[in-house]
């Protein structure tokens, strides 16, 4: 299973277009790519929290704070967009609802947005250019376009745009929410 998502996921980084196409070809049920891919990267993002420990003064209540609002952050998020990218595709496009096929584009792009988190929390501060790099996250969303939706060029960029900025921002709107409901989760 680890090697399965490893190979998956440096195949969308390294060839985010061939990576794509296979998964677009891949003939695997909805609950296989959920248990099998997207939760189990869920859970390895929120156990990166306790990468932490390597900072002085990091206590074990930071670190189950933090895989608390690392996993709700992705899990949450992760339905937020694949609705809202649903929606757009409806409205955008004027096509049935799928929101199978939503979810699956939304929960690998979100998968490089965990890969990214994972190296910001187990990193030292020192490696601040990592921040960048949920901005590849449009060019392989771009890629992907190709391969799961039907988009015309006329309604490409727009397309793209919507769905970067919900990709982007669902899981740091979700954190920013729960930090309002739940201040002492800050501390």
């Amino acid at each position: 299973m680890i090697r399965n998502i490893i190979s998956s996921l440096f195949l969308l980084v390294v060839f985010p277009a061939k990576a794509w196409q296979q998964i677009a070809e891949k003939k695997e049920s909805h609950d296989h790519f959920l248990n099998y891919f997207l939760y189990p990267m869920m859970g390895l993002t929120a156990l990166s929290a306790f990468g932490g420990f390597l900072a002085p003064g990091f206590t074990l209540e930071q670190a189950l704070k933090w895989v608390t609002i690392d996993f709700v952050q992705y899990f949450v998020g992760f339905f937020v967009s694949a609705f809202l990218i649903d929606e757009i595709r409806q409205k955008l496009l004027e096509e049935d609802k799928n929101p199978l096929l939503s979810q699956k584009f939304a929960g690998y792009l979100l998968s490089l947005l965990m890969i990214v988190t994972i190296a910001m929390n187990i990193l030292p501060d020192n490696f601040s250019f990592i921040r960048f790099a949920p901005l590849y996250v449009i060019y392989v969303a771009w890629e992907g376009l190709k391969y799961f939706f039907n988009v015309p060029d006329s309604k490409r960029m727009t397309f793209i745009v919507l769905v970067s900025l919900i990709i982007l921002l669902s899981p740091i709107i979700i954190e920013r929410i729960m930090f309002i409901l739940m201040p002492g989760i800050r501390n």
